[in-house]
This record gives structure tokens, sequence and C-alpha cells, in this order.
């Protein structure tokens, strides 16, 4: 932290005991404050993360749905590829023979 410095002309006019207490005052404000930001930062922070985490669980679960959702219409899929290949083999070897 920077030291604060009273200007002559507000020193000429407080006197030194004066300027001494007004920057001491300032000193302790300035210290206020900044416990006071660093706290609240602190919450903010602390509510992003959970919101975070809380967004996170939902995209993950939304992803695994979807992932399930991709796997049994694959194997749809798949099952009428094999049941149309099955039908082509069916109907070609027979008219071979």
């Amino acid at each position: 932290m920077e030291a604060l410095v009273v200007p002559a002309s507000i020193r000429r006019k407080l006197g030194d005991e004066a300027a001494e207490g007004l920057v001491e005052m300032f000193g302790l404000y300035h210290q206020l404050t900044s416990e006071r930001f660093e706290r609240r930062l602190a919450e903010e922070v602390s509510g992003l993360r959970l919101e975070m985490h809380q967004g996170f669980a939902a995209i993950r679960r939304e992803m695994s749905l979807g992932h399930v959702a991709w796997l049994r219409w694959s194997f749809l899929f798949w099952i009428g590829q094999v049941a149309a290949l099955a039908a082509l083999l069916a109907i070609m070897l027979p008219a071979n023979r």
C-alpha cells in the first residue's frame, strides 16, 4: 500500500497531529473496505463455482441421456441393416440354385 501524504496546505490548517489522525483514519478505512471487498469477492466466487458445478452436472446428465439415445438409434439402425441384408441374401441365394 502506498503511503498517504497530506498536502502541505491541509497540514498547515489542521496541524501535524490532526494530519496524522487523518492519515490513520484513511488507512483504517482503506483496510476496512479492502476486507469487505475481499469477503464479497469470495462470496461471489463461491456462488459462481456452485452455479458452474450445477451447470456442468446438468450438461453431463444431458450428454449421458443423449449418448444413450444415440446408442439406441444406432442399434435400431444396425438391426434394420442386418434385416435388409438378410432379406436380400434370402432373395438372391435361392435364385442362384
